[in-house]
């Protein structure tokens, strides 16, 4: 993979990402959950900051102003937006990335 100028990560074709799935990459060595609803990305370090459950594999609810990810494991929520915690157990919110799409592929970079 490729780091363009600025930071970012190339770790996408556009077309590889479906819309309102989630799909897991690995961003520098970290797993990186990536989620599309209409032309909004979302990026979060993909491990749960409790025990580590993929939230790939989570329940994603994109309605409403405030999408979230639900940790397939213990149940943990995070807000897609910025990482927070909605309901733990986990207590520390995810990491963030900002996603794009740049020359027909798709592009995080750590925020």
């Amino acid at each position: 993979m490729e780091s363009p100028e600025g930071g970012w990560t190339a770790v996408l074709s556009g077309g590889d990402l479906p819309e309102d799935k989630a799909v897991r990459v690995n961003v520098d060595g970290v797993d990186v959950f990536l989620y599309r609803l209409g032309d909004r990305m979302f990026a979060l370090a993909n491990r749960c900051s409790h025990q580590g459950g993929p939230l790939h594999r989570g329940v994603v609810k994109a309605s409403g102003a405030n999408p979230t990810v639900t940790c397939p494991v213990h149940g943990s929520i995070f807000r897609l937006t910025d990482g927070m915690v909605i309901r733990g157990p986990a207590s520390t919110r995810q990491a963030v990335y900002e996603a794009r799409v740049n020359g027909g592929g798709v592009q995080v970079r750590p925020v």
